[in-house]
Order: structure tokens, then sequence, then C-alpha cells
């Protein structure tokens, strides 16, 4: 049977890489402050500083701040902006302002965020149409921003590739190409990722004419290939409304008209129309975001079983926990009402699921 492997941003988070939304805005963050010139204006694309008087670290004024969270950026402008009022700072757009407020709670999804403002736009009727159209060109650019930042940050601390983890490869040898040259079947792993981590578990016992990768959302500074970032639900109520508005600007950032610029798309389902398939899922949220393809691959015909590699983690009293039942919930999303029967008969039950290892610093 051929196989299907989706790889997320959990992938990579497990290879001990930073490359959640919330990693690349404190990067931004502390870039900013790391490269100031003027000691009265800390810059960067997303956000500005501006004071009166001097702006550096009263702990050491030589050493520029560093914020180990962005709780510490929030509690810094909250002592200084909005108790003391000795700076302001100025956002270029009121999105990118949200995004701050928001990953304050250690998670943000900006392409969700991104259709949930889109959707407010498009209900504004009553401020008149050059207004509305102001704030939705206002909305996509900060989303053009956003994706020019993001490229610029993950290019620069992940074009090379990181150490491959063991129990990883255990995972994809023993579970995904256990007995693929005896049954000739094929593979295709779907990467989500814009990193080539993924390639760390092409060896030369992988590579051949039956394992394909496709980069689905793109590769970081691939002309060829460019990186897709936006949303995916056209199954929602409020896409329909919006394209029957006749406004392309509604549609700028909309995945299905990405995924048109390369053949990925086109190649990824003439892999699924060739035969039944078994979809495995390591690191990806499942989230609506990329609706628009899940809904294909899993109300595909071919579609047999999903293996999901849930997320091990520690909480606050010391126990362990996993994401499995939320995982299941994300995908139970991508299954018609009248194929929650399917869903239940094809996804592999929690005991007889693993976790995805996690990359362990050495000390």
């Amino acid at each position: 049977m051929n196989k299907l492997v989706i790889i997320g941003n959990g992938f990579d988070l497990a290879h001990g890489l930073k490359t959640s939304y919330k990693d690349f805005l404190l990067w931004e963050i502390n870039e900013a402050f790391r490269t100031y010139k003027d000691h009265k204006i800390i810059k960067s694309p997303l956000f500005t500083i501006e004071s009166e008087d001097y702006i550096y670290n009263h702990k050491n004024p030589l050493v520029p701040f560093i914020f180990k969270s962005i709780d510490e950026f929030t509690a810094f402008l909250k002592e200084n902006v909005i108790d003391k009022k000795l700076m302001k700072v100025v956002y270029p757009y009121q999105f990118i302002k949200n995004l701050f407020g928001l990953v304050k709670n250690n998670w943000v999804d900006i392409e969700r965020e991104y259709f949930r403002e889109l959707v407010k736009v498009h209900s504004l009727d009553s401020i008149g149409l050059d207004s509305q159209t102001k704030l939705l060109t206002n909305l996509n650019d900060s989303v053009e921003l956003i994706k020019i930042e993001l490229e610029k940050y993950l290019f620069s601390k992940f074009v090379g590739i990181p150490e491959k983890i063991n129990e990883i490869n255990n995972i994809i040898n023993n579970d995904i190409y256990k007995g693929r040259l005896k049954s000739q079947c094929s593979t295709i792993l779907l990467n989500f990722n814009y990193t080539k981590t993924i390639n760390l578990y092409l060896n030369d016992y992988l590579r051949g004419e039956n394992v394909d990768v496709v980069n689905i959302h793109g590769q970081l500074k691939e002309k060829e290939n460019p990186i897709i970032f936006g949303y995916g639900d056209e199954s929602n109520d409020y896409y329909e409304k919006i394209e029957k508005l006749n406004q392309n600007e509604y549609l700028k950032h909309m995945k299905s008209f990405a995924y048109l610029q390369t053949a990925n798309y086109r190649n990824l389902f003439e892999f699924l129309d060739k035969g039944d398939f078994e979809v495995y899922v390591i690191g990806h949220s499942l989230g609506l975001s990329d609706r628009l393809l899940f809904n294909h691959i899993f109300e595909h015909e071919k579609f047999k079983k999903v293996q999901l590699y849930f997320y091990e983690y520690e909480n606050e009293e010391g126990d362990v926990e996993n994401d499995f039942f939320q995982k299941t919930q994300e995908l139970s999303r991508h299954f018609r009402k009248d194929a929650k029967h399917k869903m239940r008969k094809c996804i592999v039950p929690f005991n007889e699921s693993k976790p995805l290892p996690q990359f362990k610093p050495q000390n």
C-alpha cells in the first residue's frame, strides 16, 4: 500500500529548531534591540519604539536588552510605555500590533488570525467601500511584510540541516519504510515546512524512484518553489461570501491560488489517485489553515488509514501528558458530517500509537 507522510512544524521543533511564530517574533524583537543605532529609537520592520530619553539596559548600559521571552518584552513595554509613559510604540499595521498581544499567551496561529481579521473587514459594511478597501489593503500588506520577515528569519537561522535523531530515524525506517523494497509501494513525504530537515532521513536506502519529497509550502529563497503563507479553508461559510464580492484583494493570501504557481499540488494528487494509501502524520497540528488540502486527502476514496505521532510533554505538576486527543479533534474537522464513522475506523487508536521523539540538548 502506498504511503503519504505529512511533515509539519512539530517535526522541526522536535529537532530543536526554534521555528514557531512565537520564536520568530521574539527574534524580531531582539534583532531590533541588538542592532539599534539611535539610542532614542529602536526600529524593526514590525514595530518602532521611541523615547525622549536614551533607551538602554539599566542593569548594564553597555549591553543591549536580550529578551528571553515575549512576556519579558511585554513587561518591559508595560513598565516604560503604559506605567511610566517614557516611551511610545508604533506599529506599521494594526494586525501586527494585535499579533504581539496574542502571542503573550505563548501560542499564535498567524494564518488563522489573518482570516479572522479578513472576516471582520468583510462585516464592516457601514464604514463605506473606500474605508473597507483601505483596511483590507493594510491587512494584506501586513501579511506580506510578515512573510518577508519570516523568510529572512528562517533563512538566517536554519538554512543548514540539524543533527539526525536516531529514534525518529527508527520510526521512519521501521514504521513507514519497512518492507518498501519488497512490496514496491510508493511513498511521498509531504513537507509543510520551509526548512530541509526532512532531508536528514533521505539516506541511500530510502532514496529512489519510489520515494519523493513534495515541499508543498515551498522552500526558503527558492524562486521555482517560493514559500506559501496564507489561509486554506475554502469550506468556511465566510469564504464563499468574500469570493462572490468580485474583489480579488480578499483572495490575495488564499493558499489555493498559491498552489497553482507550481506542480506540487497536482503531483500530490496524481500520486494519491494511483492506489490505496495510508497517511502518517508527524509533527503537524492538522489545523484549519490547511483545511482545503486535508479535506481532499482524507475524503479521497483510496485513503485507508491514518497514524498520528503525538507530542508528549510534562505539565507543571510533572505529570506526562500528550496531545493525541487534540490531534483527533483537529483531524475530525477534515471529515464531512456523514463520514465520521469512516474517520473513527481509519484513525489508529492511541494504544497503537507512538510519541514523536524530541531533541535532547547536551548539558
